[in-house]
């Protein structure tokens, strides 16, 4: 059975997060809470607008956020109350020994956990792991907010620390959320791009059921606490990146919950012809299965995570090479003998196979997309064919022997190809299928001008099918013009035409 999507904004409604101060009541006894706890959250997500595409409540928060040094007036008031941190009933902390995370949670009304399953203790515990595996790893760590939060200010008769990352619990599942990060840029450095971050996560994950409620805080919490360590690096990132980086950690944190596969009929494995970086509403999440791809064919660790990951958001990270984020992706990958052209096509004809070419595609089912085209060759002729591939994409073409006249051991099938230039990320790859054994993958070699040709074995009787499947790797931008893309920008070469000729010889 299909579960059902869950974060971004849980399904088919499509929300503006609206965060308020409803109550700010100090609770003096136990019976006090009784009578007078609240039974609405304190965060408030009503269905009041539409979320962009390809943002959730993290996107939206730090779009939000970054904005607001530009606002005046009613347009600034209503800013900050948006992205103003939860003020819970009767709220209590209990701050890490270990990592410096500090977790607020109401003690009555509708924000304090219901649940035996998830207590603020069993999050802490959580959130200690994943702080200690992104720490290992060598990411920075969410930035000092010089702010104990809100609430009292001891635990255990010791200062809160003013420093901790915040995490508040509050009822945002009966809304659909699972959780968001909100950069919070200082008040010294409003303009700055790194910045501090708050998250808020459901108070014990009760309204869901496709998933036991620990599983759910923790692939929630991986990914929402990467939204505060990525706003340490640039939270002006482009969102592809931000959120597809972001599903593929929950997988390295939490590697037996596999949760993230719910999204990959949105991403390249079920749309192949969608750009990687385009911010679609589900598109986003299901782009990262990019970064597993990368990460299986570069998979050093640096701690407990392969590095190369790392590397890309170093390059992308504010005041340094301060890349966006396809430049800090191609950057890395080049730097680890692996160019973008050669990597996204040998990516995008791994996804027509997935359940052997990634380690974890057959346990867990990876979807496989229909070819752009389909042709059942019999004799000798010839078909020609276009497909247009837009940046970041890939078009599959199948051809399959059939009929007496390929049974001959001695059959070929030539294909002649016509793409664009090389140096605009063009690549093309062969994929020969038998009909017992394991598939063969060929590189055409293609001219600086993306025109090549290759022969390989077409005998019905050894052949199941044979794919050309046609990339393009383009990183040519026209940025910051509000577009979808990378670097809020429009790709130079979309829907570019790539040619083939297929001739069959018994």
């Amino acid at each position: 059975m299909t579960r059902p999507l869950r974060r971004p904004a849980a399904a088919l409604t499509t929300l503006v997060i609206v965060v308020t101060s409803l109550l700010m009541v100090s609770v003096a006894t136990p019976a006090q809470a009784r009578d007078h706890a609240p039974q609405d959250s304190a965060v408030r997500l009503p269905a009041a607008s539409s979320l962009a595409a390809g943002e959730d409540a993290s996107m939206y928060l730090r779009r939000l956020a970054l904005s607001k040094p530009s606002l005046r007036g009613s347009a600034r008031k209503q800013a900050d109350a948006l992205t103003a941190r939860p003020r819970l009933y009767g709220e209590r902390i209990i701050c890490s020994a270990t990592a410096p995370i500090c977790v607020h949670y109401a003690s009555a009304g509708a924000d304090a956990p219901r649940t035996s399953a998830i207590t603020p203790q069993v999050v802490l515990s959580n959130l200690e792991h994943i702080y200690a595996v992104y720490q290992s790893s060598g990411y920075r760590m969410p930035e000092a907010d010089h702010t104990t939060g809100g609430g009292t200010t001891q635990v255990n008769g010791l200062p809160v620390p003013a420093d901790d990352v915040d995490i508040y619990l509050a009822n945002i599942g009966s809304h659909g959320y699972y959780g968001y990060c909100a950069p919070e840029p200082l008040a010294t450095s409003p303009n700055a791009h790194h910045t501090p971050a708050f998250c808020v996560l459901e108070n014990d994950f009760a309204e869901f059921h496709d998933g036991t409620a620990l599983s759910n805080l923790q692939v929630t919490a991986a990914h929402e606490f990467f939204h505060a360590v990525q706003f340490a690096y640039d939270a002006s990132e482009d969102p592809w990146f931000m959120e597809s980086t972001a599903v593929w950690v929950e997988d390295q944190v939490f590697d037996s919950i596999n949760d993230n596969t719910q999204y990959l009929p949105y991403g390249p494995l079920g749309k192949p012809s969608l750009s990687l970086d385009k911010n679609t509403t589900f598109g986003v999440y299901g782009g990262w299965i990019f970064f597993r791809w990368v990460t299986e064919h570069r998979p050093a660790l640096v701690g407990k995570m392969p590095g190369i990951i790392r590397s890309m958001w170093e390059r992308a990270a504010a005041g340094s090479h301060d890349h966006y984020s396809l430049q800090a992706v191609a950057g890395a990958l080049k730097a680890a003998g692996l160019p973008l052209r050669t990597a996204f096509a040998r990516f995008a004809a791994d996804n027509r196979a997935p359940r052997s070419a990634y380690s974890e595609g057959r346990a867990n089912r990876y979807p496989i997309a229909a070819p752009a085209n389909r042709y059942r060759l019999s004799g000798a002729r010839t078909v020609t064919g276009t497909s247009r591939v837009s940046h970041l994409a890939a078009a599959t073409e199948r051809f399959t022997p059939r009929g007496r006249h390929l049974r001959g051991k001695h059959a070929r099938l030539r294909l002649t190809i016509n793409m664009d230039d090389t140096a605009r990320g063009s690549a093309a790859i062969v994929t020969i299928y038998p009909r017992h054994g394991h598939r063969t993958v060929r590189t055409v070699h293609l001219n600086r001008r993306g025109g090549g040709s290759t022969s390989v074995p077409f005998s019905s009787r050894r052949i199941k099918r044979v794919e050309l499947t046609m990339s393009n790797a383009s990183t040519r931008m026209q940025c910051w013009v509000g577009a979808r893309y990378s670097c809020q920008g429009q790709p130079r070469d979309m829907r570019v035409k790539e040619s083939f000729a297929a001739q069959v010889r018994p």
